[in-house]
């Protein structure tokens, strides 16, 4: 054995506390090696934090999908910072399925091999293939000459079957190789003049923004559930959740998105997100959930016919209002919901039972925006294929004209959009106490 393959050994078991086999042709952030079982299991981490199994579940899942290796528990402790969790551990706190495990290991072991060796898929069958010539941009696959019943290469830098001399070459003969075409960004940047105008028009009507560099910190919160227990998946949602992925991270926000959560999971990631030091070097923050619903709130992973697993959409305001959430006082917190609200007898929103506080004598609760998908009582719609109506027409509006409009517009428009062309379902916007008007200068 090598001493690079020492390495790669060491490093996978230092990783996993265990050695393995693996097919390494896993994607990052599939959601179907995360089965039900065990969910809403709370969980004691040995830093003293309770939570349940899901909210830990989801997080390594968003680490792995950053494609980190080093976990960390999802809550801060103050005077330590965030405590350091293993792999190994976490096999110990939570009964995961085998199904899970096997989705671990592989990936946790493909990073580890990529730290050390020159991997990349093969784009013929996406297998990780080793490039064991650094000289050498031609490449041979195993598997798919096997498939193929066809000696198979490829380009290291194009990724396009090989052409030309196999042996040592520093370029293959495919037209562009090296050069990435990547699609243009949808997101119409704003320009510096109209910004310029605008503050100097109205200066005092308009919340304060950060200019974009490495200072600002803007953070945004996207829970998808999209596998449940007891009720049909939300067969689509991935589509609504890589666009409005791509959108927020367009406007510079770092999304954190958690899928598969219970009721208390949900509430564990507001409580946290509301705790983030990051929103001290904000300007504002997105909130989004998207899952099944009724008129009481939004649907847990775990709800059933007759017992439900509802999460509250008035924690949500709660967690980001005035006393809970100091990093983020007199910032726009915008948030988005897509979720049916049913038929079903009850109000969305619940009286706030957090203790009053009056030092400065601030509102409790403002600089909010909430526009949800549908009105109460009503249903939203999902097309298995496109994802949802909502989040597909936010993500377009906002790509289109976030350059020249604020938020509120914004909405206005989408609106607009559901009474012409979605005339079955009609968003609304709630508990909107925005006093200035909340541009967010794409781009800038």
């Amino acid at each position: 054995m090598t001493e690079e393959a020492d390495q790669l050994e060491d490093s996978v078991k230092t990783l996993l506390g265990q050695s393995l086999i693996f097919n390494p042709k896993k994607s990052y952030c599939s959601s179907e090696v995360f089965p039900p079982a065990g969910r809403g299991v709370l969980v004691n981490l040995p830093c003293g934090h309770q939570m349940t199994s899901d909210y830990v579940v989801a997080w390594f899942k968003y680490y792995l999908k950053q494609k980190e290796t080093e976990f960390t528990c999802p809550r801060f402790h103050e005077g330590r910072g965030k405590a350091k969790l293993s792999y190994q551990a976490i096999c110990q706190w939570i009964p995961l399925t085998p199904k899970q495990k096997e989705f671990w290991e592989e990936n946790l072991s493909i990073l580890a091999a990529r730290r050390l060796c020159d991997f990349k898929a093969c784009p013929g069958c996406q297998s990780w293939v080793e490039r064991r010539d650094q000289r050498n941009l031609c490449v041979h696959c195993t598997l798919c000459t096997a498939n193929m019943k066809r000696t198979f290469f490829f380009c290291w830098k194009c990724e396009g079957e090989w052409k030309g001399p196999v042996n040592y070459a520093v370029e293959c003969g495919n037209n562009g190789c090296g050069q990435k075409v990547e699609a243009p960004d949808p997101l119409v940047k704003c320009k510096s003049e109209f910004k310029q105008e605008m503050l100097k028009k109205e200066g005092d009507d308009i919340y304060p923004t950060k200019d974009k560099s490495p200072g600002r910190k803007r953070l945004a919160l996207l829970v998808n559930n999209v596998e449940f227990e007891y009720i049909d998946d939300r067969i689509g949602a991935d589509k609504d959740e890589q666009s409005m992925e791509r959108l927020l991270t367009a406007l510079g926000y770092t999304v954190v998105t958690l899928t598969n959560l219970t009721a208390q999971g949900m509430t564990a990631a507001m409580q946290d997100f509301a705790q983030r030091e990051e929103h001290l070097q904000s300007d504002s923050c997105f909130v989004v959930f998207m899952s099944h619903g009724n008129a009481t709130g939004i649907c847990g992973v775990s709800t059933q016919e007759k017992k439900e697993d509802i999460f509250l959409t008035d924690e949500i305001f709660k967690c980001l209002n005035t006393p809970n959430c100091a990093g983020l006082r007199d910032k726009p917190k915008i948030i988005l919901i897509q979720a049916c609200r049913g038929a079903m007898e009850g109000s969305v929103d619940v009286p706030d039972s957090v203790p009053i506080n009056n030092r400065g004598r601030e509102h409790r609760e403002k600089d909010f925006c909430c526009l949800r998908s549908s009105t109460p009582e009503t249903l939203s719609y999902r097309n298995k294929e496109k994802g949802s109506n909502f989040i597909q027409d936010v993500v377009k509006i906002f790509h289109q004209h976030a350059h020249q409009d604020h938020i509120e517009e914004l909405f206005r428009k989408v609106l607009k959009e559901f009474k012409e062309n979605h005339r079955d379902q009609m968003p609304c916007k709630e508990r909107t106490t925005l006093s200035k008007k909340f541009y967010l200068f794409p781009g800038l």
